[in-house]
């Protein structure tokens, strides 16, 4: 075939000679030393081969067309383009393989960024994706907890009226907030845990942990709620419709890694 990569090979290599030797006829500035004749047609040829690569990088098919594809037979007349562009390409030698060896150099730290870019898009989406999936077993293991206590024979602490108000039931050793005055947040939350995790009953009342730790039960509601934010303890309708609460695998956790001995 007269459009085979041999032929096409020949064009460029023909081109790239010629187009050295017009460079070196062209480059006559007297302040710098001339090049040996045969030296401009090596650069010229080197550029010459450059050109394919120019080509696929401005996405251009001029090889494809002329050797042809399945289906389309090759026109070789594009043979004369592509002489063309080697030709151009071997006279400005200098300034073509400086200027594509510099947008090539662009391109790979341009794919590089992309590259890195894309990794850490998808670390932080698998960061997400994991956060997520440990958050739904969290629920789910504190829905199941909440299930299974709701159908166990459970202790359930009665609701406290006013006559027991004024009697505080015991704990096994000293009361938790004996002499430490009005507690932090932080120590509310250790105290109330504290009594969420100790003793035999299972669901615990508001007035039963506002005894148990020694604060008022506003300050124990509101205690609570952060500890339900934290998934450390959750609500639970008692037997009489009034809410019970209990410490999540979390909250005792928390009792057993950071409450004070």
């Amino acid at each position: 075939m007269p459009t085979d990569l041999l032929v096409i090979t020949e064009v460029m290599l023909l081109s790239g000679a010629l187009g050295g030797l017009v460079n070196g006829f062209l480059s006559e500035a007297p302040e710098t030393a001339r090049l040996a004749w045969w030296k401009h047609v090596v650069i010229g040829i080197t550029a010459a081969f450059m050109v394919p690569l120019f080509l696929a990088m401005i996405s251009a098919d001029l090889i494809d067309k002329i050797r042809g594809t399945a289906g389309q037979a090759g026109n070789p007349v594009l043979l004369l383009n592509l002489a063309g562009f080697c030709l151009v390409a071997a006279v400005s030698s200098r300034a073509f393989i400086g200027s594509l060896t510099e947008r090539l150099m662009r391109e790979v730290r341009d794919a590089r960024a992309q590259a890195d870019a894309a990794t850490t898009t998808a670390e932080q989406a698998r960061q997400r994706a994991t956060d997520a999936t440990e958050a739904a077993l969290t629920a789910q293991s504190d829905a199941e907890t909440a299930q299974a206590l709701a159908r166990a024979q459970i202790t359930e602490e009665p609701a406290i009226d006013a006559a027991e108000d004024a009697a505080p039931r015991q704990r096994s050793g000293p009361p938790s907030g004996a002499g430490l005055g009005t507690p932090p947040a932080l120590a509310q939350e250790k105290l109330v845990l504290l009594a969420l995790t100790e003793g035999d009953v299972a669901l615990r009342t508001v007035a039963g942990l506002a005894q148990d730790s020694r604060l008022d039960e506003a300050t124990v509601l509101t205690v609570l709620g952060h500890l339900q934010q934290k998934a450390w303890a959750l609500p639970l309708a008692g037997s009489d419709g009034r809410p019970r609460w209990f410490a999540t695998a979390a909250g005792k956790a928390q009792t057993r890694t950071a409450m004070p001995a």
